[in-house]
């Protein structure tokens, strides 16, 4: 069980905390770190959880189709979930293009692997060290006006970042690899 439930206040003031900065009281405090981390905040989420395929932050669905036959070489229409991201894949593999809120192909069903947006309250503990960290990043040089303090964030951003990834790709089976490129030429 958390000890404690993340939000943006919480997450905002942590990355404060490493720049030497006090924790915040709220979000419309009117110092200029609360100004910066609240500005920056929704799209440093977004940009992290865009940047790996975050296991937590998948999900699945059948595609609706839709009346509409589409223009061009694809025959067929379905409607993207309202909550996606970023599209990972279809099922099965067949090709598609997405326009706007439509996914355009000629299959007659299509399963989506994609990305959504989870509440913050709902990150995993590596997950929230990581956007702690981008937060730092990215509001170190705003905030100290010092090269060298960024350029520390960001050595400290890459370190928790591949803790991150390693601690998420631990929820997916690994599959072997199995090359033997010797009975292959035979």
């Amino acid at each position: 069980m958390p000890i404690e439930t993340y939000s943006k206040i919480v997450l905002i003031s942590q990355a404060l905390i490493l720049l030497g900065e006090e924790p915040l009281e709220s979000l419309s405090d009117n110092r200029y770190g609360a100004t910066v981390g609240g500005n920056m905040f929704e799209i440093i989420y977004e940009k992290e959880l865009q940047a790996n395929r975050w296991r937590f932050a998948m999900k699945k669905a059948a595609l609706s189709e839709l009346l509409d036959v589409p223009l061009n070489q694809w025959r067929r229409a379905f409607q993207l979930p309202p909550d996606m991201l970023l599209p990972v894949g279809v099922y099965p593999p067949q090709p598609y293009e997405i326009y706007g809120t439509h996914l355009y192909t000629n299959a007659t069903s299509v399963e989506l692997d994609y990305m959504f947006k989870p509440d913050v309250t709902a990150l995993p503990a590596y997950f929230a060290i990581l956007l702690t960290y981008a937060l730092a990043k990215d509001m170190a040089k705003p905030i100290t006006e010092s090269d060298a303090s960024a350029a520390k964030w960001r050595a400290e951003y890459n370190f928790q970042k591949s803790a991150a990834q390693y601690a998420d790709a631990q929820g997916r089976f690994t599959q072997p690899i199995f090359d033997s490129p010797f009975t292959q030429v035979r």
